[in-house]
């Protein structure tokens, strides 16, 4: 299935997660004036008609409405919204309202999108389909006594929900009860008004070692269709403590509040290409387990630790619905698509696809 064969037949709707807010720093995050021009381009070059809408947890039905009531050409629905609906960004209530509409759309359907929103059900996934990765356990209000020798020393508290590093700092990665009493105080009192409780808290050992990034796309019930992007490392700043070499929300959104600066105002990380064949083939192997463990649809961008000490690989998360961008500021993606010698275009035009191919399997 070739869209680019008959691109003028359709028209594309990109659904974009929309928040309103006063907050500076949420504003931030939902500012699309540039995430709009990459689209610009992309569509300009295919020659495709498009139109972008911006999502609220409150105009779902009108905004599928709006596609329903176009009839010129077929229509897909480009979905970007990830939202976990806790603190009202649009998420999965937009692919239920999209599959009793009959529209077809990129991307996440509901199952893989309800199993990654929390840490906790991806990992009891994992677990399930045996897939590498570290040492966990639920954090409910007690804590286990046997929490450090069950899951591993150091440990990081994360919440079980929350996207762009919400929620972690430097101060979650501890070694004992008395620092981690003090980090669980921190979460539960919520962050910038968004609350990172809801769903729960979890331990995780906090691997020491390099850091990779695989993204894929296609559908796990067609594993031969996948197509698996070239891996990148993420290269962390050689003088941070090894315990820091990870991305807190302060760093990674350059927002420092409690955290300093990378040492000499430098880089958090950099990329770079892994350029070991057995150590790729590895990545994608694990990539596609991972996939199909949690029943993934469209695409996704998975993350991974190597213990320094073993060599062993694990997988820390997988994303559905990420971000998509060719700016490697914004996301790994960019640099994926760089090492992977594809554009931004190349890689919509595949996800696009993916629809496609998918709703003629079920048409």
């Amino acid at each position: 299935m070739t869209l680019l064969n008959d691109i003028t037949a359709y028209k594309i709707w990109i659904f974009a997660p929309y928040l309103e807010t006063e907050d500076p720093t949420l504003k931030f995050y939902y500012d699309y004036t540039q995430s709009i021009e990459e689209y610009t381009r992309v569509f300009a070059e295919i020659n495709c008609e498009w139109e972008w809408v911006n999502v609220t947890i409150n105009n779902i039905a009108e905004s599928i409405e709006r596609v329903k009531k176009y009839s010129g050409k077929q229509s897909i629905v480009l979905n970007l919204c990830d939202g976990d609906e806790i603190n009202n960004v649009p998420g999965v209530s937009v692919i239920h309202a999209l599959d009793e509409s009959g529209i077809m759309y990129t991307g996440s359907d509901s199952y893989f999108y309800n199993v990654t929103t929390s840490k906790i059900t991806m990992k009891e996934a994992f677990d399930k389909a045996g897939v590498s990765m570290p040492g966990w356990q639920k954090l409910n209000g007690h804590i286990d006594p046997d929490l450090f020798k069950k899951v591993g020393k150091p440990i990081i508290v994360k919440p079980a929900v929350s996207a762009g590093s919400m929620g972690i700092s430097v101060k979650n990665v501890v070694n004992g009860k008395r620092q981690l009493k003090s980090v669980l105080n921190e979460l539960h009192e919520g962050f910038k008004g968004w609350d990172l409780n809801t769903a729960g808290l979890l331990a995780e050992q906090f691997i020491i070692g390099r850091e990779f990034t695989t993204l894929l796309v296609g559908s796990h019930h067609q594993p031969e269709q996948i197509k698996f992007y070239q891996p990148i490392e993420r290269v962390f700043h050689k003088d941070l403590p090894e315990k820091e070499q990870f991305l807190s929300f302060e760093r990674l959104w350059e927002a420092y509040d409690e955290e300093a600066p990378p040492p000499d105002n430098g880089y958090l990380y950099e990329y770079a290409p892994v350029t070991d064949f057995c150590l790729a083939q590895q990545l994608k192997d694990l990539s596609i387990d991972a996939f199909k463990a949690v029943k993934g649809v469209g695409y996704a961008r998975l993350d991974f630790r190597m213990d320094k000490k073993t060599g062993k690989l694990f997988v820390l998360e997988i994303n559905a619905q990420c971000g998509l961008s060719e700016d490697e500021n914004y996301t790994s993606i960019g640099a994926i698509l760089r090492v992977s010698n594809k554009t931004f275009t190349n890689l919509i035009v595949e996800v696009l696809e993916d629809a496609l191919l998918r709703n003629t399997a079920h048409g």
